[in-house]
This record gives C-alpha cells, sequence and structure tokens, in this order.
C-alpha cells in the first residue's frame, strides 16, 4: 500500500495532487477493481460447466476460486514494500499486466491442476490490483469526501455480481470455457490505457524509510491457512481421514508460529496482528472478515442452487447473483455516502441484522420458494448487505493514524480474501458431505456470519467528528 510518509500519493492526503482530473482517474482505478470482480463473478458461474469439461469433482474445481483468492492474499503484503520502492501506479500496472498474464495463460490450460496453477498468477496481479486502486483512489479524496469516493468506487464494482453471471453465461453458450479468461485481455487493455492517461504516477521518496517484506511470515501464514483449507475441502471427499487431520495439524501449528513471528519480529509483519490494539480496528478486520466469507459463500453457492432447485443452465443460471449484484449496486454507493455524516457503526448494524434476517429466512425456506421469489430475497440481501463493507473500510481511514493506515488496508484486505476462501471450501464440504440439506446449512452458516457482525458494529466508530 501507498505511505504517506513513504511514497507520494497515498491513502492519507488531504487533497488530490494539483492538475490531476479526478473523475477520469477514478473511473479507470475502479474499471481496474471492477475486473478483478468481475472475473470472480464469472468463474464462479462456470463451476458446475468445469467440473464436467474436465471430469472432475466439485471438490477439486472450487480450487480454481480457491487458489486465486489465496494468490491474492499472498500478493497484499508485498504491496507496501513494493509501493515505497517503485510507486503506487507503477504496482497498480503490475498487478494489472499479471492479471492478463494469467488470464491469458488460463486459457490454455489442459488439466485442473494447470487450471488451478496459472489462477495462481492471475490472483497474484488481482491481489496486487484491486487494493492497490483502492488505495490510489483513497489519495485522490478529501477526508470529508472519503466515503463518497470509496462509494462510486463501489458502484462500478458492484456491477461486476450483477453483469458478471450473465457475461459468464453467455460466454458458457460458445461451448469454450476459455473465453471466461480471454475476454478479460481487452478489458485490461483498456483500463491499463487509462490508467496511464489519468492516473499520478506518484513517485517515492528516495529520502523516506523503505520497509522491508515480511517473507518468513508470509510463507509461514500462506501455508498454514492452506493446510487448513485443504483438510476443509479434503473432509469433503470420500476417504478424506488421515490426509485431512494432518492437513489440519500442520496449518494449525504453521498459523501458532505464524502468531508468535508477528508479535516478536522486527520487521512489520505480513498481517499485522499489532494493529488489532487499536480501538476500533479489530472490529474492523473481523467484519471484513465475515463480508468476505457470506459474499463469496453467496456468489459461488447460488449458481449451484439455480441449477439444482430450480434446473436453470446456461445464461439462465446466474440469476439469483444478478438479484444480489443489483442489490449491492444501489446499497453499496449509498452505504459510502451516508457514512460520510452518520459513521460506520449505524449502517453497519442494520444492514447485518437485516441481512442475517433474510439469509436465515432463505435457510428454512430456500427449498420451496418459486424461483421468482427467491430473486427478490437476494435483492433485498444484496440491498442491506451492501450496507456493511463500504462504511467498514471508509472508517478504518477516519480512524488509524497516517502512518498505520497502509498496513490497516492490508490486514483488512488480507483478512478479507482469507475468508473469502474458507466460505468457498465451507461451500465444497457441505455440497459434498451434507446431502440435500446442504443449501440450508451454509445459509444458516451465512445468517449467523451476519448476526456476528451486527455485534461487532458496536465496536465500529460512530458519527465522524
Amino acid at each position: 500500500m501507498d505511505v504517506k510518509e513513504e511514497v507520494s500519493v497515498g491513502p492519507a492526503a488531504s487533497t488530490p495532487a494539483a492538475g490531476v482530473r479526478t473523475g477520469p482517474a477514478l473511473v479507470a482505478l475502479a474499471g481496474a477493481a471492477w475486473l478483478a470482480v468481475l472475473d470472480g463473478t464469472v468463474v464462479a458461474v462456470a463451476l458446475g460447466p468445469l467440473a464436467d469439461a474436465f471430469g472432475t469433482p466439485l471438490t477439486t474445481v472450487v480450487w480454481v476460486t480457491i487458489a486465486y483468492l489465496l494468490a491474492a492474499a499472498t500478493a497484499l503484503p508485498l504491496l507496501g514494500w513494493a509501493s515505497a520502492r517503485f510507486g503506487g501506479r507503477a504496482v497498480f500496472l503490475t498487478g494489472l499486466g499479471l492479471f492478463l498474464l494469467g488470464s491469458a495463460l488460463c486459457a490454455l490450460a489442459r488439466s485442473p491442476g494447470m487450471l488451478i496453477g496459472l489462477r495462481v498468477v492471475q490472483g497474484f496481479g488481482g491481489g496486487l490490483l484491486e487494493p492497490s486502486a483502492m488505495t490510489l483512489t483513497a489519495a485522490l479524496a478529501t477526508r470529508e469526501s472519503m466515503g463518497r469516493m470509496l462509494g462510486v468506487m463501489s458502484t462500478v464494482v458492484n456491477v461486476a455480481p450483477a453483469g458478471g453471471p450473465i457475461l459468464g453465461g453467455l460466454l458458457l453458450q460458445t461451448g469454450h470455457w476459455q473465453w471466461l479468461f480471454v475476454v478479460n485481455i481487452p478489458l485490461g487493455l483498456l483500463v491499463g490505457a487509462a490508467a496511464l492517461a489519468y492516473v499520478p504516477a506518484g513517485r517515492p521518496d528516495p529520502a523516506a524509510r523503505r520497509p522491508g517484506a515480511d517473507l518468513r511470515g508470509l510463507a509461514l501464514l500462506t501455508a498454514g491457512y492452506l493446510g487448513v483449507l485443504f483438510a476443509v475441502t479434503r473432509a469433503g471427499e470420500q476417504g478424506g481421514g488421515w490426509p485431512a487431520l494432518a492437513a489440519a495439524a500442520a496449518g494449525i501449528v504453521l498459523l501458532a508460529a505464524y502468531v508468535r513471528h508477528a508479535f516478536t519480529t522486527t520487521v512489520t509483519p505480513a498481517l499485522d496482528l499489532r494493529l488489532l490494539r487499536r480501538p476500533g480496528f479489530a472490529a474492523s478486520v473481523a467484519v471484513m472478515g465475515l463480508v468476505g466469507l457470506i459474499m463469496y459463500g453467496q456468489i459461488n453457492a447460488l449458481p449451484v442452487v439455480g441449477l439444482e432447485q430450480h434446473g436453470l443452465h446456461g445464461l439462465d443460471q446466474g440469476l439469483l447473483v444478478c438479484a444480489l449484484g443489483l442489490g449491492l449496486l444501489v446499497s453499496m454507493t449509498t452505504g459510502g455516502r451516508i457514512s460520510d455524516r452518520l459513521g460506520a457503526r449505524a449502517l453497519v448494524r442494520a444492514g447485518a441484522a437485516t441481512t442475517a434476517t433474510l439469509l436465515a429466512t432463505f435457510a428454512a425456506t430456500g427449498e420451496h420458494l418459486p424461483l421468482a421469489a427467491a430473486a427478490a430475497l437476494f435483492v433485498a440481501v444484496g440491498l442491506s448487505f451492501g450496507l456493511t463493507a463500504a462504511p467498514t473500510v471508509a472508517s478504518l481511514y477516519r480512524t488509524l493514524p497516517p502512518a498505520e493506515q497502509p498496513q490497516g488496508t492490508t490486514s483488512v484486505f488480507m483478512t478479507l480474501q482469507l475468508a473469502a476462501s474458507l466460505g468457498v471450501a465451507l461451500l465444497s464440504l457441505l455440497h459434498s458431505r451434507a446431502g440435500t440439506d446442504w443449501v440450508a446449512l451454509l445459509f444458516a452458516l451465512l445468517a449467523v456470519a451476519a448476526a456476528g457482525i451486527g455485534l461487532l458494529a458496536t465496536r465500529l466508530p460512530g458519527r465522524p467528528a
């Protein structure tokens, strides 16, 4: 992330740089973040078709998504180091280039293992792309307009959950899943050209302190979490047995080693657990983790629900995700703008309570709901759930000191990605093990997670001074 004391363009800037055309720059940055989110929703619709194309079970295919999310999380702690040396825009463009390279390589994959491995390349680029776009956007905003600017960005980004399933369905109708990745290339080139034209370069200050990269901590954290996720997905397969237990045990040991490392290392930790002592920050991180789990749990489960419960195929299979995205499109913008006046606490609490109620309703009645009623319910879920994320992110920049904002942003985004991968792993586990009850169990768990956001909201900042 861009650090004010280390990089000339950073999230803590109080006014945009002179001569910068804020509007076009914001569109370019939001377009890049939109592209990364679009890829996730397009691929989510394709989990079933990919399983059929490769003749492999869902417990394997979900790693196409999990690998992307873990790679994106791994890239995040390197943002501060890279931005301090090369500048925020250079890191942003590097992420975009890796994302496009990964997209091209994914289209050439000939096996599930090859596709999963190449998604790591694409995910690492996406991990640099989306948060660096957010940080550069924050640098363009004044402190008073932070929520509004992030809300505008969220509006563009949240077109993806609404439009991604439609685009994915259209591309799958060609009979070639490779188009799911090829489509990123022309869109990414347009975004890159706009970023070069309008986003300020933000050259690093050669006299500023340059942070190191916590490679040891990153290895411990990533390997430990990978072990836990492998255990969860392996438990969904017949005969998971001792490999799942061994992976879980190894993962827990490595994560415990990371916790010790994070509190004793002399460099800034990959995921800075020391910031959890800051008032309100621990709640923000926990909220965004639950947001990631709920969001990706829904996005990846709803196309499967459409297929299994309503017989939807192709273009129609993404209908419920589109409904969710339409609600998010409205509420993310509204939440960001209102949070400039009311703060995060009240908005997040109200959004979480409503979301928990709606998800619990679907868990109890989803099997019998007509398709139109289910679509209407998820529009309402999107309207309420969108009030939880943007206000929480905006509150991060209002509560942390400028010097800690970049590491705080890294922690929030990393937690979101890691929790999102857990949401996908839980989908795989329940779909394989719970039979016809998997929908009720999954959405009951998501409802509990939303209720947890409501409880955590009491620790978020209230009305801005």
